[in-house]
């Protein structure tokens, strides 16, 4: 995978952008005394890298009516855990990491037991995992902003949330239980 390079002008364009993602080309270009079809050429470039990305989502800081928890787990097989996060509506993002743990996955839902016993289910469960430690979000220092499948919530049963949600119906976790 090739990795493309930014410079000081383009870290510059992109914390604009972070602190302010409704300021305009026009007004980057002057507060960094460049032109307008520069600084438009210089966003697009960092688009099209990969680089410079726009995700809309939910802040859980100021949304109260979804639980957030940080999963960490010890697998056996990392790589089968980060596809999942690929089709689970609830596994929001899955970072490998390094340390006592291998996995970090952000999940959320508005039922703290639904959120547990899928947990139950897909880790606690598997002879793959030999680690399991699920850690509520309860605060947050600044905007946590992460994207949420909202259609997800609808379920005939609380007793396996899972049964019902055509991403992991149609995508049952293959890890041995």
């Amino acid at each position: 995978m090739l990795l493309a390079k930014i410079d000081e002008l383009d870290k510059k364009i992109i914390t604009m952008l972070q602190d302010d993602p409704s300021i305009t080309h026009s007004q980057i270009a002057k507060e960094l005394s460049r032109s307008q079809p520069a600084i438009g050429a210089r966003i697009k470039k960092l688009t099209e890298h990969g680089i410079l990305a726009t995700q809309i989502g939910v802040d859980f800081k100021k949304l109260q009516e979804l639980t957030l928890v940080k999963v960490e787990l010890t697998a056996i097989q990392p790589k089968e855990i980060l596809d999942m996060a690929d089709y689970c509506p609830y596994v929001i993002n899955a970072l490998k990491i390094s340390g006592e743990t291998n996995i970090c996955m952000f999940m959320a839902c508005s039922s703290l037991k639904r959120l547990d016993q899928i947990i139950d289910k897909h880790f606690r469960s598997s002879h793959e995992i030999t680690g399991v430690r699920m850690d509520i979000v309860t605060g947050f220092a600044r905007q946590f902003i992460l994207p949420i499948d909202f259609s997800i919530e609808h379920f005939d049963s609380a007793d396996d949330p899972c049964t019902n949600c055509s991403h992991c119906a149609a995508n049952t976790i293959k890890l041995k239980t």
